[in-house]
C-alpha cells in the first residue's frame, strides 16, 4: 500500500480487515488524465469498503477534494460547517471540497460503508442533483444490489492503475452518482410493502456473518414475520434464508475460481465455523463439492487458453 500522505487525497488510516478494501490511485495518474475529456469531468482519486468499522474516524478543516460515503449497515454521524446528522443503512454522505467536515462510526453499532475520494468540474452538480439543495449532506438513497455490485466493480476497476481502465472507472464513478440521484427521487419509506432490493443489499453487505431471520426482517422492514416470508417467497420463488445461503454459495465459488484460499479459510469468511457443514451445504446447491468445483474450474481455464490457440 502506498504512503497515503503522498497519495494527493486525505484519507483515514482506519486498520483494514481481510475484507476491507482501500485503493489510492496514484496522484501521476489523476494529473495525466485530467486533461482527458473521456473523464476529466469526474476524477476518482481513491475508493474503498470498510465493513463493520469499529473506531473509524476523520476530520478534514479544508479538504482538497469531494467524498461521498455509502452506508450499507449500521449507523455513524457527520459534523458539516458546525451541523450534526446521523446516518444509516441506504443513506449516502455528501461532503464538498473545501467544506470542514467529521464524520465517525457508531461505537455500538458501526457502519459498513462504500467512500469514494473524487474531484472534477461535474461533481459539484452531480452532488446536487442528488442532494437537490447544497444545505442537505445526508440523503437516503436505499439499498441497492446495483449500488454494491457497481461499487464493487469500481474497487477492482480502480486497482488497474492504467490509463483505459481509469477512463473506465471514472465513467462508472459518474454513473453511480447518477444512479443515486434517479433513486433518490423513487426512494420511499415503505411500511407495508417488502422491498426486495433493500433485502438484498442487506443479505449482500451480511455476507460474512451469520445472521437469524428475526435479524433480518428486523433491519429491512417493519411487517411481521409471517408476511414477511410469504412476502419474500411470493417475489423471488424462495425462502429469505434459502436465498441467503444461495448468496453465500455463490460468493464462495468466487472465492475458489479466484484466490488459493482453502475451504476452511472460506468456509470462515463466509460466517461458517465448521467446515464439513459448508462443504455439505456446498454441494447441496452446486451438486458437487468444494474441492471438486475448483478442480473442474481450473481444468476448463487450462483447456480454455489452448483450444484458442489451436484456433489460430
Amino acid at each position: 500500500m502506498r504512503d497515503l500522505a503522498d497519495a494527493g487525497i486525505e484519507t483515514s488510516r482506519w486498520p483494514l480487515p481481510d475484507t476491507g478494501r482501500r485503493v489510492i490511485i496514484p496522484q501521476s495518474l489523476v494529473d495525466a488524465m485530467a486533461g482527458n475529456p473521456l473523464c476529466r469531468d469526474c476524477l476518482p482519486h481513491g475508493v474503498g469498503y470498510y465493513p463493520t468499522a469499529a473506531g473509524h474516524r476523520m476530520g478534514r478543516r479544508n479538504p482538497g477534494d469531494h467524498l461521498f460515503i455509502y452506508c450499507l449497515a449500521g449507523s455513524g454521524i457527520a459534523r458539516r460547517e458546525g451541523r450534526e446528522q446521523a446516518i444509516g443503512p441506504g443513506d449516502v454522505l455528501l461532503l464538498r471540497a473545501g467544506e470542514r467536515h467529521s464524520y465517525c462510526a457508531n461505537r455500538n453499532d458501526p457502519w459498513s460503508i462504500y467512500w469514494a475520494h473524487l474531484g472534477g468540474a461535474a461533481v459539484d452538480c452531480l452532488f446536487d442533483e442528488i442532494a437537490e439543495t447544497r444545505e442537505t449532506f445526508v440523503v437516503p438513497v436505499g439499498l441497492h444490489p446495483r449500488l454494491t455490485d457497481d461499487l464493487n466493480l469500481l474497487l477492482a476497476v480502480a486497482e488497474r492503475f492504467r490509463d483505459h481502465h481509469f477512463v473506465y472507472a471514472a465513467n462508472l464513478l459518474q454513473s453511480i452518482l447518477s444512479f443515486m440521484a434517479l433513486v433518490h427521487r423513487q426512494h420511499s419509506q415503505r411500511s407495508t410493502a417488502l422491498d426486495i432490493d433493500r433485502v438484498q443489499a442487506w443479505l449482500q453487505a451480511h455476507l460474512h456473518d451469520r445472521i437469524d431471520l428475526d435479524e433480518l426482517v428486523a433491519a429491512t422492514s417493519s411487517i411481521s414475520r409471517y408476511h414477511f416470508i410469504r412476502e419474500y417467497k411470493r417475489q423471488t420463488g424462495q425462502t429469505p434464508m434459502q436465498a441467503f445461503q444461495r448468496l453465500k454459495i455463490s460468493r464462495a465459488c468466487y472465492l475458489l475460481d479466484i484466490t488459493e484460499w482453502s475451504v476452511t479459510d472460506i468456509a470462515c469468511d463466509l460466517g461458517y465455523d465448521d467446515p464439513y457443514y459448508f462443504s455439505r451445504l456446498f454441494k447441496k446447491v452446486t451438486g458437487m463439492p468444494p474441492r471438486d468445483y475448483r478442480r473442474e474450474h481450473q481444468a476448463q481455464d487450462a483447456i480454455a487458453p489452448a483450444a484458442h490457440r489451436q484456433a489460430f
